[in-house]
């Protein structure tokens, strides 16, 4: 990392603070020090300051401590794996009977996502909370369909491949698309499937232009063939992907967790050299708990 990677990379629309960058199972240690072991959590704050969490991960935990009163909380869960959901019973503002909390989920309708809820929030995972219970805005997403938000950014969701089916976020301004966001998603590019490339050709028409492309990068390209149908990509093919849907900045996420700072480091530098030898103008960082970006 370094210290050109924390500017802006444009103007004034969202901000965005990861809280948690690990994927699978969170990997706290000393390897995991300046990328962080905590699992999917980012921030996401519009101009008027609607606040929109992509993922409860653990990073959620410390995310909800430092949150300030009274501020409606819109969490959108990309699918119900462990990892992207396990932090949600220590999200502060979940105690907090003044505040608001709805939660959405990018694979299953309302009753599916209040039954998840319900079993994380319950016997024998957690303390019976049924006042928490009751307070909860649960809700899926209808075929699909945009989820408005305060009627000043918009969440539209898009499938991804992933195991048991994942979302893919993009979440836009009145200005347009501002982040996508697409922690579990194997994009395949070894794939001959006319379908798996024709999915692939409409979510690069769907994110193109996106100033902000937060993307699966779990794996290497040597890793992945013996992991091919797990849901997830090379930090290889999410550049390459970037730079098809033409986003200003790439940053790789889900990170693998065994993999050191080291290692995440050259990650980077690899596909750095990836986008010079192109002759793109994408940049291109891996996810830390604590960046922080403005779109």
């Amino acid at each position: 990392m370094s210290p050109e990677d924390t500017l802006p990379t444009r103007g004034g629309r969202f901000r965005l603070r990861c809280w948690g960058a690990r994927g699978t199972v969170p990997s706290p240690g000393q390897r995991t020090v300046r990328y962080g072991g905590n699992t999917a959590c980012v921030e996401v704050r519009s101009v008027h300051e609607d606040l929109i969490i992509l993922d409860a991960g653990t990073g959620i935990r410390t995310l909800g401590q430092r949150l300030e009163p009274n501020t409606p909380a819109h969490v959108f869960l990309t699918h119900r794996h462990s990892d992207h959901v396990i932090g949600l019973p220590h999200f502060a503002p979940l105690f907090d009977s003044s505040r608001a909390v709805h939660v959405h989920c990018g694979n299953a309708d309302a009753g599916t996502t209040r039954a998840l809820v319900d079993t994380l929030l319950s016997p024998p995972l957690f303390p019976p909370l049924p006042s928490v219970l009751d307070r909860l805005n649960v809700q899926g997403i209808v075929d699909g369909a945009p989820v408005d938000i305060e009627g000043r950014c918009t969440v539209h969701r898009f499938p991804a491949r992933h195991p048991g089916e994942a979302a893919v976020f993009r979440v836009d301004d009145a200005k347009g698309a501002g982040v996508a966001y697409a922690p579990d998603n194997e994009l395949d590019y070894a794939s001959t499937d006319a379908d798996v490339i024709a999915w692939r050709r409409g979510l690069t028409l769907a994110l193109h232009g996106v100033p902000v492309l937060m993307h699966d990068a779990t794996y290497t390209d040597q890793e992945l063939p013996t992991h091919r149908g797990w849901g997830h990509s090379s930090a290889l093919e999410a550049t390459r992907f970037a730079m098809e849907c033409v986003a200003g900045l790439l940053v790789l996420f889900h990170h693998h967790p065994d993999r050191s700072d080291e290692q995440m480091d050259a990650i980077v530098q690899e596909c750095r050299e990836l986008v010079a030898y192109s002759g793109s103008s994408l940049r291109v960082i891996a996810a830390w708990e604590g960046l922080t970006l403005t779109v």
